[in-house]
């Protein structure tokens, strides 16, 4: 029997949250679907606990330095070998799986954001960080690449035959073809140059698809604009001749005046639905495959002030520590808070719910916590599949995990082993009728957790009316 001016169940629900946060509306605006934070966990056919971290090293690398840079170099052609490398303080090191190291290098500048890149014409990966000259290692041999106008890059990556890089004088430099010892410097047509004020930040390779055939590309990047460099022939004459051979066609064309990135680390390509970064305003920009104009899909992560900041804390001294990662449906936005120079916060943008429902545009969970990471590098071939990152808190040392660890709801931090702290806020809700006094009698939880405690929070836009509240199991 329904007790007189009872809510209905149907309005006494609350949804779903398959729309993910939103931090940009207000508390009493966000819709049935929405909520106000979901703190470490994301919706899976229910609220589920977002998976921990484990440590790889036991030990601290160096007590006082961060993880600079981290890569999983795939060599080896018939005879496939890989190796994890990371960079932090003066040294380049391989770290096993057991947590071992194996010291590469250790005369290069202290303390410098450090980019791996693989290139597979020559079976080497190539190091850069700005200052000092380019190193490369072959599995074997780890040497400072050695010829003409080697550069000290500031970003590299392929493209075609040959190897690009940004030097640090923001322009782009290239190679002759499948060579790494012969660059062009400060060529009348084999350096490229913006048409806008100001340095290159990053290139990144890109397929271009056009009439069903896919054409490779790089992205190029100023602080606040996008170009695309394309070709088919970037000439066979070497690269510090006087003018460009016959044949030569490539070129780089602005893709957009107002768009681009102060975050290397965060350019990330998502199979099958585009190329993602965090841009210098502060947002999130998608650019299609296929397409040369993009969309912003960072808005509900941009905080109004609420209780849960968002991407709009990133202070321009740190943007250039933001990254972003995709690994396993999901893209992995990692940022500085405040004032904090390592990355305090994920944010998680889940790439099954926009393949699969466009309508509900983009979903995004989080702010998730108790992680210091930002170097955060895929590895997923010869048999892997694992995300691995490096801590970013120098304080904490320069240690290695496994994230997202299977069946793990503890973040190891340097050597602590924390519980994964999960804390959803619903939207606030009239219960189908803004004007009427409630009394809640009761509120039913369906609930799975494997470790703590559940507690519950009441609040009313303007009080907290219950704080902590047990829940009972009645059924398990």
């Amino acid at each position: 029997m329904a007790l007189r001016n009872q809510v209905s169940d149907r309005d006494a629900a609350y949804k779903d949250p398959v729309l993910g946060i939103n931090l940009r509306a207000s508390q009493e605006d966000l819709t049935p679907a929405e909520s106000a934070q979901m703190q470490n966990c994301i919706f899976q056919g229910g609220i589920r606990n977002r998976l921990g971290s484990l440590r790889i090293t036991a030990a601290t690398l160096d007590a006082t330095k961060r993880i600079r840079g981290g890569h999983k170099f795939y060599y080896g052609g018939a005879s496939p070998a890989k190796k994890r490398l990371v960079a932090y303080g003066t040294k380049i090191s391989v770290i096993s799986d057991v947590g071992a190291e194996t010291v590469l290098n250790s005369g290069m500048t202290s303390d410098l954001d450090t980019q791996f890149c693989t290139w597979s014409i020559l079976d080497k990966v190539y190091i850069c960080n700005g200052t000092d000259v380019m190193r490369e290692y072959d599995g074997t041999t780890f040497a400072t690449t050695a010829g003409t106008n080697i550069p000290s890059p500031k970003w590299i990556a392929p493209i075609l035959d040959r190897l690009m890089c940004i030097t640090p004088a923001g322009l782009i430099e290239r190679t002759d073809p499948r060579s790494a010892t012969l660059w062009s410097s400060g060529s009348s047509w084999a350096t490229l140059r913006p048409s806008r004020e100001g340095p290159f930040t990053c290139i990144h390779p890109v397929n271009l698809r056009e009439s069903g055939i896919l054409n490779a590309g790089l992205l190029a990047f100023q602080a606040n604009a996008l170009y695309l460099i394309t070709g088919t022939n970037f000439g066979s004459t070497p690269v510090t001749a006087a003018s460009a051979p016959a044949g030569e066609n490539s070129a780089i064309q602005l893709l957009d005046p107002s768009v681009g990135t102060s975050s290397p680390y965060s350019v990330c390509n998502i199979p099958g639905v585009g190329t993602a970064w965090f841009t210098s305003d502060l947002n999130v920009y998608l650019l299609p495959e296929g397409s040369y104009k993009g969309i912003y899909i960072g808005d509900k992560i941009r905080s109004i002030g609420g209780i849960v900041p968002g991407i709009e804390s990133v202070s321009s001294a740190n943007i250039n520590q933001v990254s972003m990662t995709y690994f396993d449906r999901y893209l992995i936005l990692s940022v500085p808070v405040g004032s904090d120079n390592f990355c305090t916060t994920q944010f998680w943008f889940d790439l099954y719910s926009y393949v699969l429902h466009p309508d509900r545009g983009p979903v995004w969970y989080g702010p998730m916590t108790g992680q210091s990471v930002a170097r955060i590098w895929v590895e997923n071939q010869q048999s892997d599949f694992s995300l691995v990152a490096g801590e970013s808190k120098a304080a904490n040392g320069a240690f290695v995990y496994y994230l997202r660890s299977a069946s793990r709801f503890t973040d190891a931090v340097a050597t602590a082993d924390n519980p994964v702290s999960l804390l959803y806020q619903t939207p606030f809700s009239s219960f189908g009728t803004t004007t009427r006094l409630k009394y809640l009698r009761s509120m039913h939880f369906d609930l799975q957790f494997s470790t703590g405690s559940p507690t519950c929070n009441i609040l009313e836009l303007d009080s907290t009316l219950v704080s902590g509240a047990s829940i009972a199991v009645v059924s398990n």
